[in-house]
């Protein structure tokens, strides 16, 4: 399937191109075919619902503070029958699991500082 093909099917399914994968593929077509592929492969087992895939790419997105892919993995969700209460859940398992991977990284310091005082 051509670039441009994609950006159409892209856009039919969501509404618009999301604008970094529209970027990225201004610059270079084959690494933006590739990320299409790599999400196309990643969402095809069929072991998870539709919305259990979109709640985890947004707590995912989320935690990494990739703000494009929060809007766009939130609209995935609704679209996908995820509830308010249940995408506002997803939000918050993320900003505690962002808040405990800081505290978890900052463990040799807190040793240190701990054995310091």
């Amino acid at each position: 399937m051509e670039w441009k093909e994609m950006l159409e099917n892209i856009k039919k399914e969501n509404g618009e191109v999301p604008k970094p994968l529209q970027l990225l593929g201004e610059l270079d077509e084959t690494l933006a075919i590739n990320h299409i592929a790599d999400k196309k492969f990643a969402y095809s087992k069929a072991t998870l619902s539709p919305k259990y895939k979109a709640l985890i790419a947004l707590a995912v997105a989320i935690a990494m503070d990739a703000q494009a892919c929060i809007l766009n993995n939130t609209k995935a969700a609704k679209k996908a029958g995820a509830s308010t209460a249940e995408i506002m859940e997803a939000f918050a398992i993320a900003k505690f699991s962002k808040g405990a991977s800081a505290l978890s990284s900052s463990a040799s310091a807190l040793e240190w500082l701990a054995g310091n005082k």
